[in-house]
C-alpha cells in the first residue's frame, strides 16, 4: 500500500482527521463488506446516466464445469442489477501474488460456464436462500430493485435476466483494495474489444484513523470510448411513455392521470416510465436519494407507497389515516394504498394528489 490519505472534517471546521489508507486483513474481510454493502459497486460511476442497482443473488456461488455438475468453481459473488445484467464478481486484494493473467483467466472461465450451464431455477433458488437469511421476500427485493409495484413485472424481470445470460450480455467485476497496471491493462482492452460482456475493475480502498474507518469505492478501466459504445439503451428498452401508457387509460382517466404528470415535472420531481405504468419520485437532498411515492397503472390504477418515504411508524400511521380520510383509497398492502379511477372516485383524485404534493414538500424539507 502506498499510505495515501484522506481527511475526515472533525467537529469543527478548523479539526482535520488523517485516515490512512490500510489493507484489508484478510480477503474474506473485502468479500464479505461487499455483500453486506452491494452499494460498493459504485453503480453511479458504473452508468452516470442510469446507476447501477444491486440484489445479491449468492456469495460463493458454484459454477458448474459440465452439465453433470453444481460447482466446479466457487464464484465470490453473484450479482444481478435493474437490467437483469448478471454481474459476475471476484475479490482479490492487492497482496494476492497470483498473476494478472491467472485472475482474468479464472474469471473468464467462470463466466463461459456460468452462461453455458446455469439455469433460471437454480439462480432463482440460490436469490431466494440469501434474501431468506436476511428475512426478505426475494419478489419484493425484486420490486424494490426495479422500482415497480405491479408482481406481474417479477416473472418480466427473470426472462430478462435469462435473456441476457442465453445471448451472453453479462458484466465481469474485479474487486480490490488495490489494482495493478497490469490488471488495469487487461480490463481495458477486454472492455473495449467485448461487445456484449461489460468488463470493470472496482478499487474498494481502506482508510483508518483514530477508531473510524472510511470504504472508498472507484471504478477503474472504464475508458469513455468503451461506455459510450456500450451505452446505457437495454435500461430503456420495453418501456411505455406517456403517450402509449395514456393510450391504454379509460377515457375519463386521462386528464386526471396528464394532470398528476404535469405537477410532477411542475413540482421538479422525476417520473419513471416502467413497462406498463409510471411512478413519481422525490428527491430527498439530506440523504441523497429518491423516494417514489405515486404509482399509475392503466386503464386507471392510481397508489400510494410509502415505503421509500423517511417516515417514523407514528408518521405513517397519520398519513395513512389523512389519505384513507379522502374515501377514495383501499388498502393493498402494508405500505401501499390503491385507488381505482372511476365514479366519485375519479372526480376527488385531483385534490387527493394536491394532498400529497403538500405532504411531500413538508416530507422533503423535514427529510
Amino acid at each position: 500500500m502506498k499510505n495515501a490519505r484522506i481527511f475526515l472534517v472533525g467537529s469543527s471546521e478548523d479539526s482535520l482527521l488523517p485516515m490512512v489508507e490500510t489493507a484489508y486483513p484478510r480477503e474474506d474481510t473485502l468479500q464479505t463488506l461487499l455483500a453486506r454493502y452491494p452499494d460498493l459497486l459504485p453503480g453511479d460511476q458504473i452508468d452516470p446516466e442510469d446507476p447501477r442497482r444491486w440484489l445479491l443473488v449468492a456469495r460463493e456461488m458454484g459454477v458448474p464445469g459440465d452439465v453433470t455438475e453444481t460447482g466446479r468453481w466457487s464464484l465470490d459473488h453473484l450479482f444481478l442489477d435493474q437490467d437483469g445484467i448478471p454481474t459476475f464478481v471476484e475479490c482479490k486484494r492487492a497482496s494476492d501474488t497470483r498473476g494478472r493473467r491467472e485472475v482474468v483467466a479464472q474469471m473468464l472461465d467462470y463466466a463461459a460456464n456460468g452462461i453455458e450451464y446455469w439455469g433460471m431455477d437454480r439462480l432463482r433458488q440460490a436469490a431466494t436462500e440469501t434474501t431468506q437469511k436476511r428475512g426478505k421476500s426475494l419478489d419484493a427485493e425484486i420490486l424494490q430493485l426495479i422500482d415497480s409495484q405491479d408482481e406481474t413485472e417479477v416473472e418480466a424481470y427473470w426472462k430478462k435476466v435469462e435473456s441476457n445470460l442465453r445471448t451472453g450480455k453479462v458484466r465481469l467485476v474485479f474487486v480490490a483494495d488495490d489494482t495493478a497496471r497490469e490488471l488495469r491493462r487487461l480490463v481495458e482492452f477486454l472492455n473495449e474489444k467485448m461487445a456484449d460482456v461489460e468488463v470493470l475493475a472496482v478499487e474498494v480502498k481502506q482508510f483508518l484513523g483514530k477508531g473510524q474507518t472510511a470504504i472508498v469505492p472507484r471504478v477503474v478501466g472504464l475508458t469513455e470510448a468503451a461506455r459510450e459504445r456500450k451505452g446505457t439503451e437495454p435500461s430503456t428498452a420495453g418501456h411505455t411513455t406517456r403517450e402509449d401508457f395514456l393510450a391504454k387509460c379509460s377515457p375519463g382517466t386521462v386528464s386526471v392521470f396528464e394532470k398528476v404528470l404535469d405537477l410532477a415535472v411542475q413540482k421538479g420531481h422525476t417520473i419513471y416510465w416502467g413497462t406498463k405504468g409510471f411512478s413519481v419520485r422525490a428527491y430527498l437532498p439530506r440523504t441523497d436519494r429518491f423516494a417514489s411515492f405515486v404509482y399509475g397503472w392503466p386503464p386507471g390504477f392510481f397508489e400510494f407507497y410509502f415505503g421509500h418515504l423517511p417516515l417514523s411508524a407514528e408518521e405513517s400511521v397519520v398519513l395513512r389515516k389523512d389519505l384513507m380520510a379522502f374515501g377514495v383509497f383501499r388498502a393493498a398492502g402494508e405500505k401501499t394504498l390503491r385507488a381505482t379511477l372511476e365514479g366519485a372516485t375519479l372526480a376527488h383524485i385531483p385534490e387527493v394528489y394536491d394532498f400529497i404534493l403538500a405532504k411531500i414538500d413538508e416530507i422533503v424539507q423535514a427529510h
